[in-house]
């Protein structure tokens, strides 16, 4: 015998436990006439009346009190499997797939602060320039730095970032004309969209030529800040990824040029993902620390305008 439809049995299932089609209809958010139809259309199929019907109330047949229990046991393992699917079977193990330059460049220098708030969560870290296949069940959450599109996952916006001029202490005089200390300097070139539409922002405000500026090109973000810490030349960095090294004095930032990335920060994972705790508590704790970043770099920055008066 070919099994009624699912809903048919649900809505049979609130009727018998309230012993009323108007408060099964209100539970369901469905109109009672919904609820009539469904509960005819199952004693159709199976030919056997489920309900008496009175004016006020409805109560089990002999086959609807048989059929019931079946019912509510089919329901208790179908809720148990969704539960099972849902559920993180490692509440205590966060794994991280991250870009290797957001990973050595921001995320370690600061993951300690998230295990000393919660040190019952082990976090494991994956740098890869790949999105991970979560279909494997080894990776809990993705931090991404692009437009927010990653076929078959859920996908949330955590910040935004900007490229800036950055250079080892001393190297320009931001008293003196960009252009020409510009032309005299080696280019540190970040291989990537963004970074390409802002070397050509910075060559259209100075009046260059793109192709005049003498560049080193360099395929890895993390490796870029590395080359203008040695002092190899200047560079476009994403502020975020340099903030310790503003912070400690080791770069400086040009104060008159930035641009707005197009590319932002995304964690992406399977929407189920995002209800685990652990990951709601790591979201939470990001956000917060580039809500920090912000203020501190807001604050240095009105600093130096400060000093320049």
């Amino acid at each position: 015998m070919q099994l009624p439809p699912l809903k048919s049995l649900w809505y049979f299932k609130h009727a018998a436990e309230l012993g009323s089609f108007k408060h099964a209809a209100e539970q369901l958010f469905v109109s009672q006439a919904a609820v009539s139809q469904q509960i005819r259309l199952l004693e159709q199929q199976l030919d056997c009346n489920l309900f008496t019907r009175h004016t006020r109330y409805v109560e089990l047949t002999r086959q609807g009190e048989q059929l019931l229990p079946h019912v509510l046991k089919g329901f208790s393992h179908l809720q148990a499997g969704v539960q099972t699917v849902s559920q993180d079977s490692h509440p205590n193990t966060l794994n991280l797939t991250v870009l290797p330059s957001f990973a050595s460049g921001w995320l370690l220098g600061r993951i300690s602060d998230f295990q000393n708030k919660y040190p019952h969560i082990k976090v494991r870290i994956e740098p890869s320039d790949q999105l991970a296949d979560f279909s494997a069940g080894q990776v809990d959450l993705g931090i991404r730095f692009g437009q927010g599109s990653y076929p078959g996952l859920h996908s949330e916006l955590i910040s935004d970032d900007s490229l800036f001029l950055a250079y080892k202490p001393g190297a320009i005089d931001t008293s003196k004309s960009l252009k020409n200390q510009v032309l005299e300097q080696k280019l540190i070139k970040d291989i990537c969209p963004d970074a390409e539409r802002g070397w050509l922002k910075l060559a259209d405000e100075l009046a260059v030529s793109p192709d005049a500026l003498p560049s080193l090109e360099i395929d890895n973000a993390a490796l870029v800040i590395q080359a203008t810490l040695a002092g190899q030349g200047i560079a476009l960095v994403r502020r975020r990824l340099i903030e310790s090294q503003l912070l400690h004095g080791q770069l400086e930032i040009y104060p008159d040029f930035e641009y707005h990335c197009q590319y932002k920060y995304y964690l992406a994972a399977p929407l189920e993902h995002f209800k685990w705790q652990k990951v709601q508590l790591f979201k939470d704790w990001l956000q917060k620390q580039f809500a920090y970043d912000d203020q501190h770099y807001k604050s240095r920055q009105a600093k130096l305008m400060g000093n320049k008066k």
